[in-house]
Parts: C-alpha cells; sequence; structure tokens
C-alpha cells in the first residue's frame, strides 16, 4: 500500500508536537523499516526548508528523503484537482502528488481538509488502527 504523508505529520516530527508526534513518527519509522511505501509531496521538502531552515536540511537529507519518495503532480493534475475547489492551495497540491504517486491514502491530521479529495484521507492514528494493528 502507498500512502502520501501530509506535510504536518512531517513537523509534527520535527518538532515533537505533542500529542501528535508518536503517530506520525511511527508511520514514518514504518517507512524507514520499508513496511510501508510513503511519499511527501515536492512542496512539503520546500516547506521543511522554508519554515525551520538550514537546522531541518539533515533531518531532510538523512531522516526523511532515504525512506520516501518524493512525488509532485503535473501541470494538468494540478489544473484538476484546483478545480475539486479546495479552499488551499497546499491541500490541492498534496491531492495532485497523491495521485502522481498512486497512492491509496492521503494521511493528514487534517482530514477535514481533504474531503473533496479524490483519494481518501486518514487521521495517523486512524491509519495505524486499521492497517497495523494486531
Amino acid at each position: 500500500m502507498k500512502v502520501l504523508l501530509d506535510t504536518n505529520m512531517v513537523f509534527d516530527v520535527i518538532e515533537r508536537r505533542q500529542p501528535h508526534y508518536a503517530a506520525s513518527n511511527h508511520l514514518l519509522c514504518l517507512a524507514r523499516r520499508g513496511a510501508l511505501a510513503a511519499a511527501v509531496a515536492s512542496h512539503t521538502v520546500a516547506n521543511c526548508l522554508y519554515r525551520y531552515g538550514r537546522a531541518a536540511v539533515p533531518f531532510v537529507r538523512e531522516g526523511l528523503l532515504p525512506h520516501v519518495e518524493v512525488a509532485a503532480g503535473d501541470a494538468a493534475a494540478v489544473r484538476e484537482v484546483l478545480g475539486l475547489g479546495f479552499g488551499d492551495l497546499e491541500d490541492a497540491l498534496q491531492v495532485a502528488a497523491a495521485r502522481a504517486f498512486q497512492a491509496s491514502f492521503i494521511v493528514t491530521r487534517n482530514v477535514r481538509d481533504f474531503r473533496r479529495s479524490p483519494v481518501p484521507a486518514l487521521a495517523p492514528k486512524d491509519f495505524l488502527k486499521r492497517f497495523f494493528t494486531p
């Protein structure tokens, strides 16, 4: 199964945001172990570097990019998802990236923001309960 990890999950791991860190980090660890095929949108990488500056480079280079794909929708995909009526451009770009990666799910803490998405969204805890609980 392939999933797109939303930017907020990556920020949860970088900042160790509570109470979200555990689930977000667990998903990234699953990707590191090869138990989950995961991607981030290309603008997620850009947002990490913009928000955290040079301090984020080691995390992005060593903790993220060796373990996840980087996906981006092409111009046609971006035009298509913009037509879905998203209120937030970045959410629409997440959907375009998820479709380009052929993700089964977008894993995000902002599930409500993706109700117009053709790729279903699940919260990290819900995704883990559904697919990784024995």
